[in-house]
Parts: C-alpha cells; sequence; structure tokens
C-alpha cells in the first residue's frame, strides 16, 4: 500500500538534522514493527503537491506550527485535496495540524483554545472505538505540543479520544477518516529537546517547565506503540 505525507510544517534545522522530518517520525513509527508501507512525501511548504488524490492509496497529514485559520496559499489546496480524499472513499489520517486541517475542510471549526498550551505527556479516555482500535485500552498517554483546538466537529464524525483540556481530541468517519490531535511520532527526546528549543522562545515558560518535569519523572509512560497499530490497522482496512 503507498501512503502520501503532505508534510506541512518543519521543525528547526538542528531539530531535523538529529530526529528526522515529522514525516520521517511518522514512516518510522508505522514501520515499526516490520509492516513496510510503502511512503512518498510531498513537502507542501517547498510548493511540491500531488498530481491528484488518486496517486496514492491512503494519505497522512502531518503536524505544522501554523494554525488552519491563518492566511497561507496553500491551506485551500490542500483542504480541497482532503475533500477530493474523503469523496473518493480513501483512507486519510491527520495528526496535531492534521485533524485540525481535516475537521476543518470537512466542516468542522478550529479556534486557538483560551486554555493555553498542552504539552508533554498527555492522557485522553477512549470511547466509542472503532473496528480497528480493538488494540487501545481504555486510557491512552501520547505527547502532544498545541493550542489550537477542534471545538465544532464534521457531521458523521465520531469522536473516541476526549480529556478535559481537549474534549475533541480525536474522531474518525466509518472506516476512511482518522485523527489524533496527539503526536504519536514524537519520542520522548524529542519531544524535551522541543519544548526546550521554544521556551521563552514561542512558549511561556510557565508552560514548558510543567511539562519537561513529568516528561522527566515519567518518560516511559507514552504510548506510541500502541496507537501505531491502530494507524497500520486503520490503513489495511
Amino acid at each position: 500500500m503507498k501512503i502520501g505525507i503532505l508534510l506541512v510544517g518543519r521543525a528547526s534545522e538542528d531539530l531535523v538534522e538529529k530526529y528526522g522530518t515529522y514525516a520521517e517520525m511518522l514512516i518510522a513509527l508505522i514501520n515499526s514493527e516490520g509492516q513496510n508501507f510503502e511512503f512518498k512525501t510531498f513537502n507542501i511548504l517547498d510548493s511540491v503537491f500531488p498530481e491528484n488524490h488518486s496517486v496514492c492509496d491512503g494519505w497522512i497529514v502531518t503536524g505544522s506550527p501554523h494554525g488552519v485559520y491563518e492566511d497561507h496559499s496553500w491551506i485551500p489546496t490542500v483542504s480541497q485535496l482532503i475533500n477530493d480524499i474523503y469523496n473518493a472513499n480513501m483512507p486519510i489520517f491527520g495528526v496535531c495540524f492534521g485533524h485540525q486541517l481535516i475537521a476543518q475542510a470537512l466542516g468542522g471549526h478550529v479556534e486557538k483554545s483560551i486554555k493555553g498550551w498542552g504539552l508533554g505527556l498527555h492522557t485522553y479516555k477512549i470511547h466509542n472505538s472503532a473496528s480497528y482500535m480493538g488494540n487501545l485500552s481504555e486510557e491512552l498517554t501520547l505527547n502532544i505540543c498545541h493550542q489550537d483546538q477542534v471545538l465544532q466537529l464534521p457531521e458523521n464524525s465520531t469522536l473516541y479520544a476526549s480529556s478535559e483540556f481537549c474534549e475533541n481530541a480525536g474522531f474518525y468517519i466509518k472506516d476512511k477518516v482518522l485523527t489524533m490531535q496527539a503526536h504519536p511520532e514524537f519520542e520522548v527526546e524529542f519531544i524535551v529537546a522541543l519544548l526546550n528549543a521554544r521556551r521563552e522562545v514561542i512558549i511561556p515558560k510557565e508552560f514548558t517547565d510543567p511539562a519537561l518535569k513529568k516528561l522527566k519523572d515519567e518518560p516511559k509512560s507514552v504510548q506510541s506503540t500502541q496507537f501505531a497499530q491502530t494507524i497500520r490497522q486503520f490503513f489495511l482496512g
């Protein structure tokens, strides 16, 4: 199966050099158990777009430091592509910004949350599970880094992941759309480096410091490999 990755964000050059791009992190996560999907990355920020939605069998929209409501010429283009993929009944998975852009493209609503930043380890309640989520337990802990949130889900979607901080953290539409606000591809070492790089530059220390302490105290609590199995099962149908 060939999966196209719409790479819509990038970390700083030093972080990319050490940990890889967001697309490379997702590829490593999804193929971590030897399930060798074929991937093709389209670097949207460098104006590399797929010819159309049919050039791959499934799609992923990555995270990004941008907001889905911002005035970037590529956001309407990617939004139309999301609709083309959806209307063709092809599977699409979105992470963080990808979760938000899929929601917005399909009729939902996204805003900058008044709750502020969500950073580091975060636990969601899992409910209304789809058939391909049989491996998930009642709670799921992953790494997060976001301020924007989906406030209204698209029509016909089912909410499956929620927390007090982020009510609409993950939804699916039948077996063709899957999203997750968290970053299952972010390992603890990377999120620590990212938060240290953004501390007092982009994100105030009152948000970064408690998250960094929790990451130091509970580094093994992240359940990325568990959610990786869900992603694989979603794409395999």
